[in-house]
């Protein structure tokens, strides 16, 4: 029995489920893993605006119609796709950075995280409805309203979801500045370890707050709600900034770490056993 168990034992051991990296590229690993989770996040952001569209006049079998607000696709053909790929990013958001959870950058993810997800169960008004049809929350239950809008009532829902959704463009922003912020190294003086990433994330920041603004006191463009529109830019810039700081190593550098170590990506100790 003992000589089975140890067989087993050693079929375990064999198995592709540990890490194959030496200890000097494990850590690599690992952040090629956290770095491709910033990736994911970031595609997903560029991809649903145009997969809404796309998705939904290939199964309406119709041309192109874009909707007054991204939230409106909840209640269409999309339904699924919506939930499903705003759920990834909540989830991704609300974990991101969990190792270490008493930086701005955790705070300000979870936060952004708790939002989408209240953005997805928290569904907002359906749309084309003729004046005077019964709003969620009657009964008996009108026709494409989940079980949350008929419980609290439509209007009611509606409310709870413009707080979500606001609270996920605030907490955006702040997430890109946070990006920016990382590119400032603590010297004296102090300096940026690469300019331009600074000031793509701090544009890409500036962007999201003004597209937020557009949302509420913007212009419409075509058949292009403000809404829509302050909607898709700060989700697309968004994105962008999660993309950029995916490609490149965007985090801070650890304190007490020179400007030129801080640079090159090295650690001190690393630094001091090659010149030994």
């Amino acid at each position: 029995m003992a000589a089975l168990g140890e067989r087993v034992l050693d079929f375990l051991s064999r198995l592709h489920s540990h890490s194959r990296y030496p200890d000097a590229k494990r850590d690599e690993a690992y952040t090629s893993s956290y770095r491709f989770i910033r990736l994911v996040i970031g595609f997903l952001g560029i991809l649903l605006p145009v997969i809404f569209i796309v998705g939904e006049a290939f199964f309406l079998r119709g041309g192109v119609h874009v909707r007054g607000s991204l939230s409106e696709y909840y209640h269409t053909s999309m339904q699924d796709i919506f939930v499903g790929g705003l759920c990834v990013i909540g989830f991704l958001l609300a974990t991101y950075m969990a190792g270490e959870w008493r930086t701005w950058d955790f705070g300000a993810s979870l936060i952004a995280g708790i939002a989408v997800l209240g953005v997805v169960f928290f569904p907002t008004t359906r749309s084309n409805l003729p004046h005077g049809a019964p709003a969620c929350g009657s009964v008996p239950q009108p026709a494409g309203c989940s079980a949350v809008e008929q419980a609290l009532g439509e209007h009611q829902t509606a409310v709870i979801h413009g707080v979500f959704a606001i609270v996920f463009i605030l907490f955006l922003a702040i997430m890109s500045f946070l990006f920016a912020a990382s590119e400032v190294l603590a010297a004296k003086p102090a300096r940026f370890r690469r300019p331009g990433l600074f000031w793509t994330h701090t544009a890409c920041a500036l962007t999201i707050l003004a597209a937020g603004a557009w949302a509420f006191w913007g212009a419409g463009i075509w058949e292009l709600t403000p809404l829509y529109i302050g909607e898709v830019v700060s989700v697309w810039a968004f994105a962008a900034s999660w993309l950029v700081a995916g490609f490149y190593l965007t985090a801070p550098a650890r304190p007490g770490r020179s400007v030129e170590t801080a640079d090159r990506g090295t650690a001190p100790a690393a630094t001091a056993s090659t010149n030994q």
